[in-house]
């Protein structure tokens, strides 16, 4: 599996949310890049849009590779580095599991 062609899917996919997140609640218009921070206190996107974001990118992983991969599980959550602080470290992440396929089914 392509790590860029994944950040690329994850990429457009924040950027909806970015741009859904400035029309409801303002402020400044954020670009979507591999190093933005999505969790923690400099988050660029709340808690909530984080969640959203993590099942659209399960969706897409599943629509366009036939792959239905969990993200959000204890193997994920108990990392000392979490795999959801920023788009790369969740490529990188969703690359390891399509290598090591304990919590993927096809």
């Amino acid at each position: 599996m392509d790590k860029q062609a994944i950040i690329a899917d994850m990429l457009e996919l924040l950027q909806g949310t970015l741009d859904a997140h400035v029309l409801d609640e303002g402020g400044d218009a954020v670009r979507a890049t591999p190093e933005l921070v999505l969790i923690g206190e400099t988050a660029a996107v709340s808690s909530m849009a984080l969640v959203s974001f993590i099942a659209d990118v399960e969706s897409t992983l599943q629509e366009k590779n036939n792959l239905t991969v969990t993200l959000v599980s204890e193997r994920a959550l108990s990392r000392k580095k979490s795999p959801f602080r920023s788009v790369d470290a969740l490529a990188e992440y969703v690359v390891e599991l399509v290598e090591n396929p304990a919590e993927i089914s096809a």
